[in-house]
């Protein structure tokens, strides 16, 4: 066995020792209520994010450097929208969790000097970087379904949103926005009057803003993100 296929094997066991919990993977299923099927993708990229990479330098705030994380994560899912590639389920799992192996790869090298803005980098160029083999396999996915039905003669019904179109209307991109976030606020109250001992998802109890609150401006990356005493970003050539 070579460097690269025991580093491999490496990583591999030691993801599936983090198993991800199976109640987070509901938001597979389309038959959820697009509120429930947010919560548990949230809570799915959470988990995906503490597991896939390296928090040794977030310390005490480990917890608060996932949420970001997780926030502008969400980036290339509205990117997939932006550009109508509806790719949902484990289709989107695959690219959420190439994208976030890719930055824990580098970590694992120690070759990621300020975290944050590698991590962006990452993100932010995952969509454009795959474009070709991104907009085949959505051309593949609708082809493969449309043929499927012609051939049972079967008139396509109005499917549920995906998780791209969902992701869009929490972050106000179309009209049904605030209706969502309702309806989203309701769910994790009930979730919450379930269990009433139990602590809300980190990010989730956080109340909204007031019209006459500001939000805090965000810290300098160099100052919140990475090792102490680092700053700059790799370059993304390999």
């Amino acid at each position: 066995m070579n460097s690269i296929e025991a580093y491999l094997h490496d990583r591999e066991n030691a993801l599936r020792q983090r198993e991800i919990p199976a109640d987070l993977l509901a938001w597979f299923n389309h038959g959820l209520s697009p509120e429930d099927r947010l919560l548990k993708f949230d809570g799915w990229v959470r988990a995906e994010l503490a597991r896939r990479l390296d928090w040794s330098w977030a310390g005490a705030a480990k917890q608060k450097r996932i949420e970001q994380c997780r926030l502008h994560l969400e980036r290339l899912v509205l990117g997939l929208w932006r550009r109508g590639w509806m790719l949902d389920g484990k289709r989107l799992a695959f690219h959420i969790t190439t994208c976030l192996d890719a930055v824990g790869e580098y970590q694992l090298r120690g070759a990621v000097n300020d975290f944050w803005s590698y991590f962006k980098a990452c993100v932010d160029r995952y969509v454009g970087a795959n474009a070709e083999e991104l907009r085949t396999e959505a051309m593949r996915v609708g082809s493969h379904v449309n043929q499927l039905l012609d051939a049972f003669g079967v008139t396509r019904r109005p499917s549920a949103p995906t998780m791209p179109e969902l992701i869009a209307q929490r972050a106000d991109e179309v009209t049904k926005a605030k209706t969502l976030r309702e309806k989203q606020a309701a769910a994790r109250r009930l979730q919450k009057q379930s269990n009433p001992d139990a602590p809300l998802l980190p990010g989730l109890g956080i109340p909204p803003a007031t019209p006459r609150q500001r939000p805090h401006r965000a810290a300098d990356s160099s100052q919140t993100f990475g090792k102490p005493g680092n700053s700059g970003m790799i370059s993304s050539q390999t």
